[in-house]
């Protein structure tokens, strides 16, 4: 791996060989420097072994774009995976899109979904409310949407919950990790808390892992554009209705008493879970915008 001193930051990079752009090898999450390229991934050495891994690009904007992602694939999986950058790239002068490194405490690479949950003793999430602090600082944004779908949708609300002011844009996610698919999220534990009661972890941190629970408690001051597919029975009934619930939305679609929830059941072309067309994406984003704009002057 050839590395090459950028004059201007300081810092280690190469072309990223799989991705073709700039490959930024930053020293520590504490010590950011985004000045070096206006677009490029960038790696940052957390948790001893492991790093965050995350495209950015740091162009002037009201609003900055996060994405995470979903699951990987058995036959597509990589490290580090960015999500949605074809989808937000071109609208979206600021965004970043973060890997979940996560996914490498398995090194049989077993493990394909994670949440950006971390382990005992660390939570990625710190690190990557960091990175998004350094952005805003970078492109001027006073306004921040999380975006994901399915797993990435949790990360997502997760997020969104620990930033005051933001919006969580989410397509069918998961809102409850003791209600999504039992051999998945036994792995997880397995992998990544040996040792660890799985039902206590539960139970004792809905914070961690339990959205429906967290907003319910401690009510956010966030905003959350909610797309759920009706063909999607499992995510209807396991996570949809149990989050739409906790503001007392009746419908299949409604906007919650508070003005800062709008839940949007729809029909997908594609049935099924995890497949959103293009146009079906871009006019929801486009619809939560018109909602996050209106409610967040």
């Amino acid at each position: 791996m050839t590395l090459a001193v950028n004059e201007k930051t300081g810092l280690k990079e190469r072309v990223h060989p799989f991705y073709k752009i700039p490959e930024v090898h930053q020293r520590n999450v504490n010590a950011l420097r985004f000045d070096g390229q206006p677009r490029a991934v960038h790696t940052v050495p957390i948790n001893n072994s492991l790093s965050l891994d995350f495209f950015i690009q740091t162009g002037k904007s009201d609003t900055l774009f996060v994405a995470f992602h979903g699951a990987n694939m058995i036959d597509r999986n990589m490290y580090p995976r960015f999500e949605r950058v074809q989808s937000l790239r071109k609208i979206a002068p600021a965004l970043i899109a973060f890997a979940d490194p996560t996914i490498m405490v398995d090194q049989s690479r077993e493990m394909l979904l994670s949440w950006y949950l971390g382990g005992p003793g660390w939570d990625p999430m710190n690190e990557i409310t960091k990175v998004i602090r350094k952005a805003i600082g970078k492109t001027g944004s006073r306004r921040v949407v999380f975006v994901g779908g399915s797993g990435g949708g949790y990360a997502a609300l997760r997020a969104s919950a620990m930033t005051p002011g933001s919006m969580a844009f989410v397509q069918a996610p998961q809102t409850s990790i003791a209600r999504y698919i039992p051999h998945v999220v036994k792995t997880y534990f397995d992998v990544v808390w040996p040792g660890w009661s799985q039902e206590d972890l539960l139970k004792a941190f809905p914070e961690r892992f339990d959205m429906v629970r967290h907003y319910q408690m401690k009510q956010p001051e966030n905003f959350v554009y909610y797309m759920q597919s009706r063909s999607d029975p499992s995510h209807v009934e396991n996570h949809y209705l149990p989050f739409k619930a906790v503001y007392g939305v009746r419908d299949d679609s409604g906007v919650s008493r508070s003005g800062r929830h709008k839940f949007v059941m729809y029909d997908g072309e594609v049935r099924g879970h995890g497949t959103i067309l293009a146009h079906e994406f871009d006019f929801h984003l486009s619809e939560a915008m018109k909602f996050y704009e209106s409610h967040s002057r």
